[in-house]
Parts: structure tokens; sequence; C-alpha cells
């Protein structure tokens, strides 16, 4: 019966770490002013006894250039006398090391939500908007508690909207923010002349805020293959409205042959040597006379222009 009651006392006394399913939850953002914590300070423990929660929240952790990685607190409970029981680790890949707002035990407290951003909403607000470039957010007042109700869409380009948003009690709160939208957009690199063909030495791409989406070239797939039908200054963002599609004239076209000195116009009418589109320097000749052949650019699908120095 001695013996009997001797390995009973015994078996009460051993933890049974193994039969007991913990799990040990650490946020993507940690609060500690030390360069070392314990779990306690940093994360909540469940699913296992008082006693077991004690001791796992003894356990130091060390974190490295303000992170603590997953592999860290691994290895910090391998190092413990909780090796062989049943431990649910959940952690990112990596938590962010920040000052506390306060001092506390997670397991004891639960950790304060820090109050957002107005660029916690930018991507909301590109959802509603289906807007895939960039945005810039303001407001004069802090975001309010609850979830975003309304608008249930923003149109791209809008200067300023209310954002009303709804807390836990169902009461209704509104934001007035600005936004400022912004685009990639091909830039002149050099001055562009009305009937030039451009390529994509001629532009550049750079972000640029605007009032309207859709209007400006963003890509040089955009302008391969188009001529400007008016004159763009260097610097100057393009407009897809600046851009007409080149054909191609054929050989043997008859087009009409104009020049410009000193403020004086004249024009005859030519035939295309060889084959071109907007922008291209070619060979012609004048209708009536076969042994005057000049090089000109051609403007449009009927005229080209000879440059009088």
């Amino acid at each position: 019966m001695l013996l009997l009651l001797f390995v009973m006392l015994t078996f009460e006394q051993t933890p049974a770490f193994s039969a007991q399913s913990i799990v040990i939850e650490i946020p993507e953002v940690v609060y500690s002013r030390r360069d070392s914590m314990t779990l306690g300070q940093i994360a909540k423990i469940s699913g296992a006894s008082q006693r077991v929660r004690k001791l796992i929240s003894s356990i130091r952790v060390y974190p490295e250039n303000g992170q603590l990685s997953r592999k860290d607190v691994i290895n910090a409970l391998d190092e413990s006398s909780l090796s062989d029981a049943r431990i649910e680790l959940r952690m990112p890949m990596y938590s962010r090391v920040e000052q506390p707002y306060y001092e506390g035990n997670f397991t004891e407290t639960a950790q304060p939500e820090r109050s957002r951003s107005v660029n916690d909403l930018i991507p909301q607000i590109k959802a509603l908007s289906a807007w895939n470039g960039g945005l810039e957010i303001s407001a004069s007042s802090p975001v309010p508690e609850g979830r975003l109700i309304d608008p249930a869409s923003i149109v791209p380009g809008t200067s300023g909207v209310t954002l009303r948003f709804m807390d836990d009690n169902g009461r209704m709160k509104p934001l007035n923010v600005r936004l400022t939208w912004l685009q990639n957009a091909l830039i002149a690199a050099k001055n562009i002349r009305k009937g030039d063909r451009i390529s994509a030495g001629d532009v550049f791409t750079r972000q640029i805020k605007i009032t309207k989406p859709g209007i400006y070239a963003s890509s040089p797939n955009e302008t391969a293959g188009f001529t400007s039908n008016r004159n763009i200054k260097q610097g100057e963002p393009i407009l897809l409205s600046y851009l007409t599609s080149s054909s191609t004239l054929k050989k043997g076209r008859r087009v009409k042959i104009v020049a410009s000195y000193g403020g004086a116009n004249a024009s005859t009418d030519g035939i295309l040597l060889e084959e071109g589109r907007q922008g291209d320097w070619v060979q012609v000749r004048r209708a009536d006379d076969r042994r005057v052949t000049l090089r000109a650019r051609i403007i449009d699908d009927n005229t080209v222009e000879v440059r009088v120095d």
C-alpha cells in the first residue's frame, strides 16, 4: 500500500506536458522596451493548465534587429522542459518589435489596438475605385472606429470624399478626406513636332498627379506606330488625344508638296518615290517635271513638307 501511494505521488508531481495541447499566439507586432522578453509579455497562451501557462510565460526570447523570428521562439521552446509537449505556435515568420503602449502580460490583459492611420484606408479606397495606380490621402481628424460602410464606390480622380464608419454599437461617424491620384505617364524627352512619329527614345515614364484617368499615354507601346498631331514641348505629358495612327503611304501616291520660307508658302503636286508613314523622310518628285526630286517629310496622308533652310 505504501509503495502504491509513493508511485501515485510521484506521478502527480511529474508534469504531463505530452498529454496537453498548448496554443501560443504571437501577433505581427509585439511591444517591448528591452533586448529580451518573456513569452508571457508578448504571447497569448491557451489550452493548458495554469501551472503550464506560468512555465511557458517565463520562457525568455531574444529578438534581433527589431524582429522576433518564428525560429527564435521554437529554439527557446526546445531548450525548455516542454520539448515533449504538444505545442501549436501561431505567429508570422517574423514579428516586428516596437515600443509598447504599456507594460503588461498578454496572458492576463489583451493588447490595445493601434489607432488606425489614414494611410490604412488606402487599400480600401483603391478597391472601391478599382484603381491600380498611386494614391495619397489626408484628413484633418483621426480615423473613427468601426468599419467603412459608405460610399459604395469612388470615381478615380475625385479630389475629396466623405467616408462613413459604423462602430459596434451601430453609431455612424463621418470622415472627410482629400485624395490625390497618381499615375505613370509618358513625358516628352525632347520637343516633338506635329507630324513626327514618336519613338521609344522620344519619351520617358514619370508618375504624375491626375484629375482624370485614362487620358495620358502610360506605356511606350501606346505610342508605337503613332505620330503627334500637335507640337509637344519637352517635359510635357503626352495625352492620348495627341496621337494619330500613321498609315503607310505607297510609292507612286500623288501628294501635295508644301514649303515655307520667310513667311512665304508655296505648294505643288508631287509623286512619292518611296513608301513611308507620317513623320518619315522620303524622296518625292514634282508631278510636272520628272527631273526635279526632293526630300520631304510626310505630314499626313496627302501632304509632304520640304524643309527650306
